[in-house]
């Protein structure tokens, strides 16, 4: 009895470790991005707040690192109106390496390499609205995630003021990691241009700066 109870045992614990490794070795499904929503965009329509709707983006994705944030049509009170053409936000997520959805392989198998993809989530005038996953998008050159911002559009635009930027006009925002670290980078077209550290209290020039949202 005591024998059965053994090999029964080891026979059960056999599975386990086979399904944890079939589990393991399966890549995990992906899902197609769900209608537009209003649900987590903060303002919206007419005075959206990019930095508050982050967390809301960062729902809509199964990317868990932050890698940019490009605002279009920011007003001097930091607020995008999203009925006005061409006024949108992109928020880019990728995942560590490895982790996340990755591109589809025979079940029970080993991926070739590791993969970190991308998912981008966009907020427009129908609302907010992930694009398809990138499984296969690669960790090539993939730096350490931002952090949430610790000041927002509002703060930027004071600093754009201070630099004698009109207040009647609408600037492109981006935050981004650059060589210094998390930055925002202003830009009205044909106007003021900077780049602030991503505390808003310091500006960044020359090989400091450098850096985009992916």
């Amino acid at each position: 009895m005591m024998g059965l109870v053994i090999v029964g045992t080891a026979f059960l614990a056999g599975l386990c470790i086979s399904w944890w490794a079939r589990s393991i070795a399966t890549p995990a499904v992906l899902e197609p991005p769900a209608p537009p929503t209003t649900v987590g965009i903060a303002g919206f329509p007419r005075a959206v707040d990019a930095v508050a709707t982050l967390a809301g983006a960062q729902a809509l994705t199964k990317r868990t690192e932050l890698r940019g944030i490009s605002v279009w049509g920011v007003r001097s009170d930091g607020m995008v109106d999203m009925t006005a053409p061409g006024h949108r936000i992109r928020y880019a997520f990728s995942s560590a390496r490895g982790e996340g959805p990755q591109p589809p392989r025979a079940p029970g198998t080993l991926p070739i390499r590791s993969f970190c993809g991308r998912q981008n989530v966009h907020v427009r005038d129908e609302g907010m609205q992930a694009d398809p996953d990138q499984p296969a998008a690669s960790c090539t050159g993939q730096r350490e995630p931002l952090p949430n911002p610790r000041c927002g559009t509002k703060e930027v635009w004071q600093a754009a003021i201070h630099r004698g930027a009109p207040a009647d006009r609408v600037a492109t925002l981006e935050y981004f990691r650059a060589a210094a670290g998390p930055a925002w980078r202003f830009d009205i077209p044909g106007g003021t241009h900077f780049t602030l550290y991503g505390d808003c209290e310091r500006e960044l020039t020359g090989s400091d700066a450098v850096g985009s949202v992916p």
